[in-house]
């Protein structure tokens, strides 16, 4: 008996470290947010000077994997686009473009290759960047492939894919995945079938998805229900977009929700607002980086990272609406003070132009969720007569990029026309509630001060979010602190926040299990994540104050309905 139990203790035991399955308890990790160099002859041109263009940034990455590797990382993660940049179609990119091998076909270490070099140089160079420093590299890069006979080809006879690549610390490609859900990537085809791409490593299982990937089912959700994973690989090229889907605002979500870990490594041009890394895990975020000065440098984000974190489940919670009143389509009461009065519906931006409609306090407009704008950062250091003349050089780089990819539309392709509906809190304290369609928000809260300079407001959208031909179902609740004190801004971005609560709960009733839970503080003007003191349940969020935290910019529950995204539900209430 004793022996039996002492034989169920070390299986219990061993299960919590993790290792039953073969692997390590824990890792350490790395992510690198990368200040790309961005070629700027936007034309078609030859291998030799892409490769010149890649060599750029691949010495980049060969540096940061040094430093990693001297730091003991067992895995590092590069962004998407990456090597090579920003802005390509069919044509311009192809010199950029390799033949990468499927390594569940073929054993492939590039690095070992002394013939057979031309054509497969970055996976080469990051084979051996891998193998010279004992450590798993994740890459992104583009493929090509010469089209089959019997296929249905594009017009140039190749396909052309988004893709990641995984090197093993021998230099073996031991993962390649090609991007399902491609962002305005004309220069890419989408994939005939999703691809779920996984490879195992002596510290776990890990999956892999790309950018956009992420807002999508399959094949994001797929790897951790279906296929057990627990560690994320997240290369991306994501541009905030504020109020709802900032970088470290969402990515940070993800992991709670899914309670995975999740590394997101992005691109650093806050030019086009591409900012937000971060190594996330289901508790706490273990490191991240957000950094929207012009001129701001790249990072190389450490840590150490359990696993296998703790099993995900989501649960139904009942809501208590004891004290809500109202709850129709535009239904919503204060439990304190009076119903508002209708409010003025003019936005105060120049040439806004909103679908509005007030009762009881409650204006319906359009969310402008659109890129926040560029700030430049006044603290570069000291002056050089070298940082002068290379910051000259700088400013004459960027507007010849920004000058083109405003030409192309990357200002605009955020504009979305969501239907969002707000109620403004004007109480100090109160119990509100707001409903669209299927979705009610509930919202229990006391302010710490009140200030007639600010107004935040609950928001609700039950809908089709459609951006350029592009769409998914949405079921949010959200309390955000508005642009201006006009209810017509609310929604509009804003990275400016003073106010604090001394207590709030919200949560909402969905039609969907798949609910992200997003906290935003304000620092100064700099988006900040906020964990300590609020908890995250299913379908809800809770804060009470212990006098340290940063303002609050916003407190959303994000609900993705990947079964209707194909749907032609009307916006309209």
């Amino acid at each position: 008996m004793m022996y039996k139990i002492t034989l169920l203790f070390m299986v219990a035991t061993y299960a919590c470290l993790g290792l039953v399955e073969g692997y390590r308890p824990s890792y350490r990790a790395a992510v690198y947010e990368h200040a790309l160099f961005q070629p700027t002859h936007f034309r078609t041109v030859s291998r030799s000077q892409a490769l010149r263009d890649m060599k750029k940034n691949l010495d980049i990455y060969a540096e940061q994997t040094r430093i990693a590797s001297s730091q003991n990382v067992d895995i590092i993660v590069f962004p998407e686009d990456g090597i090579y940049g920003l802005n390509f179609n069919r044509d311009t990119i192809k010199p950029y473009l390799e033949d990468i091998p499927d390594p569940t076909e073929i054993t492939w270490n590039p690095c070992n290759q002394s013939e057979y070099t031309n054509g497969v140089e970055v996976q080469i160079t990051l084979s051996c960047m891998a193998r010279n420093n004992g450590i798993y590299i994740v890459a992104n890069m583009g493929d090509k492939k010469v089209c089959d006979a019997d296929s249905i080809c594009p017009d140039d006879g190749q396909r052309q894919y988004n893709t990641d690549v995984v090197f093993d610390p021998q230099g073996n490609l031991v993962a390649r995945y090609h991007k399902q859900h491609l962002y305005f990537e004309a220069q890419f085809d989408t994939p005939s079938t999703v691809e779920r791409v996984t490879f195992d490593t002596p510290f776990g299982k890990f999956g892999i998805i790309t950018c956009f990937d992420i807002l999508f089912k399959s094949p994001a959700v797929d790897l951790v229900e279906d296929l057990g994973v627990k560690n994320v690989i997240f290369p991306t090229a994501w541009m905030d977009s504020l109020p709802l889907l900032s970088a470290i605002q969402f990515h940070s979500a993800f992991a709670k929700l899914f309670k995975v870990n999740l590394l997101a490594a992005n691109l650093h041009f806050p030019l086009f607002n591409f900012h937000g890394s971060g190594i996330y895990s289901p508790r706490r975020t273990e490191a991240y980086y957000y950094n929207d000065g012009l001129f701001s440098p790249g990072k190389l984000l450490i840590a150490d990272v359990k696993s296998s974190p703790t099993h995900y489940r989501r649960h139904q919670v009942v809501p208590d609406t004891h004290g809500f009143r109202g709850g129709n389509s535009l239904g919503a009461s204060f439990v304190h003070g009076q119903d508002t009065a209708e409010v003025n519906t003019q936005s105060r931006r120049n040439g806004g132009h909103y679908n509005t409609a007030s009762r009881n306090g409650i204006i319906s407009h359009q969310l402008a969720d659109q890129a926040s704008g560029v700030h430049l950062n006044n603290d570069l250091g000291p002056l050089t007569h070298r940082s002068i003349r290379n910051r000259i050089h700088n400013h004459a780089h960027l507007h010849r990029v920004n000058r083109h990819m405003v030409e192309n539309g990357w200002a605009t392709i955020m504009a979305d026309n969501d239907n969002y509906q707000y109620l403004p809190l004007t109480e100090p304290k109160a119990k509100v509630k707001i409903c669209q369609n299927e979705v009610c928000c509930y919202l229990d809260y006391q302010k710490q001060n009140t200030s007639n300079d600010e107004l935040y407001a609950l928001g609700v959208f039950d809908g089709l979010h459609q951006i350029e031909g592009l769409s998914w179902y949405t079921q949010v609740c959200v309390l955000l602190k508005c642009e201006f004190t006009d209810i017509a801004s609310c929604g509009q971005p804003t990275k400016i926040a003073a106010g604090h609560f001394e207590y709030l709960k919200l949560w909402g009733t969905f039609t969907t299990e798949y609910v992200f839970p997003e906290v935003l503080v304000s620092d100064d003007g700099k988006l900040r994540l906020e964990h300590e003191h609020w908890k995250y349940l299913h379908n809800r969020i809770e804060f009470v104050n212990r006098g340290k935290e940063s303002p609050l910019l916003s407190a959303t529950l994000y609900g993705r309905h990947y079964d209707r995204d194909n749907s032609t539900v009307s916006n309209s209430v």
